[in-house]
């Protein structure tokens, strides 16, 4: 190759944001908790927001385009914010009384 040529490659590539997942430490504290949490409930909105709407978006214009299977973490979302009985929620609620333990 001389100075300032290129070689033209035609390929495919599509870039993912993988955040999905809870970091795995000896003592997890409550501030890495949130961290994890929040790392979760991007990791879904990524996955419906973009991944899942373009596919049904190019399957509407019948556009060919290979499923890319994503892990839907919604279980773990609902463990830890759903209510009555999520995490959070109990946590709330045990604030909430006076001297809770």
């Amino acid at each position: 190759n001389s100075f300032g040529k290129t070689e033209q490659r035609d390929f495919v590539s599509l870039g993912m944001l993988d955040i999905f997942g809870f970091e795995n430490f000896q003592i997890n504290s409550f501030e890495q908790f949130c961290i994890n949490y929040a790392n979760e409930k991007l990791q879904y909105l990524f996955n419906q927001h973009i991944v899942a709407l373009e596919q049904e978006e190019y399957a509407k214009e019948d556009i060919s385009c290979p499923i890319i299977p994503s892990r839907d973490n919604a279980q773990c979302l609902n463990l830890i914010e759903k209510r009555p009985l999520g995490i959070l929620s109990l946590l709330d609620e045990e604030c909430r009384f006076p001297q809770a333990s």
